[in-house]
């Protein structure tokens, strides 16, 4: 299973990061960035925390996939300038009041140069089992801030993306496990049919010979039975 209601922690940090890659792969598939309920958080978290961009994001190995968005059109973004790999290290909402006085983000491209980022907000979205798949984020082209409200607001909302994120990947399991399972049944059928071919095959030589018996025919030599079995 993809899902468990436990953290791992006696997996070393590879193997986590090798499941974590996992369901962030397994979401890739689906196409729940498609449904209206992701849009919805995404617009609600924008119009309550008065930023013109909000997001939810996957991160894997090498990309910052924007599945979910108001105010920018970029689907992907690369690794290496993403805000939100240093957000999905934290427990909870980190905040980068003004890019250009953080260390971490002040030679970034995007801050340097078009767009000119300035101020980032994202809350992890950390699954059941501990694994953080990417965030709900704000973005700001001048340097700003949260309110306490908003930013209890920006984390409910992002808990509530991880529970439907959660529906989604169960969902998509049930429904790979029904088609195995329709499948060993059709495979069960095909081996049940031949089974039952073989069965008949010899009785209906039985049948045949107890007809010509019961018909008059006495000698039925050994050869004859060999060509019918």
């Amino acid at each position: 299973m993809l899902i468990k209601n436990t953290v791992m922690v006696n997996k070393s940090g590879s193997d986590r990061e090798h499941e974590r890659l996992k369901l962030v792969r397994f979401l890739l598939e689906t196409e729940f960035d498609k449904k209206k309920e992701f849009q919805d958080i995404v617009e609600l978290a924008a119009s309550l925390c008065e930023k013109p961009v909000a997001l939810i994001t996957l991160l894997d190995e090498h990309h910052n996939w924007i599945k979910v968005r108001i105010g920018v059109d970029h689907e992907v973004m690369p690794h290496e300038t993403s805000f939100c790999r240093y957000a999905i290290d934290e427990d909870e909402l980190m905040i980068v009041p003004d890019a250009t006085k953080d260390l971490r983000f002040h030679e970034n491209v995007l801050v340097k140069f078009d767009p000119g980022v300035r101020f980032y907000a994202g809350v992890p979205l950390a699954l059941n089992n501990g694994y953080k798949l990417g965030t709900l984020c704000l973005f700001d082209l001048k340097p700003n801030d949260l309110s306490e409200i908003q930013k209890t607001a920006l984390t409910v909302l992002a808990r509530q993306v991880v529970f439907m994120l959660e529906l989604e990947i169960r969902d998509k399991l049930l429904k790979k496990q029904m088609d195995e399972i329709q499948s060993k049944n059709e495979s069960l059928v095909k081996i049940a049919y031949i089974q039952s071919h073989d069965i008949r095959q010899p009785l209906t030589t039985i049948m045949a010979l107890v007809s010509l018996v019961k018909n008059g025919y006495q000698e039925v030599d050994e050869e004859w039975i060999a060509m019918m079995s």
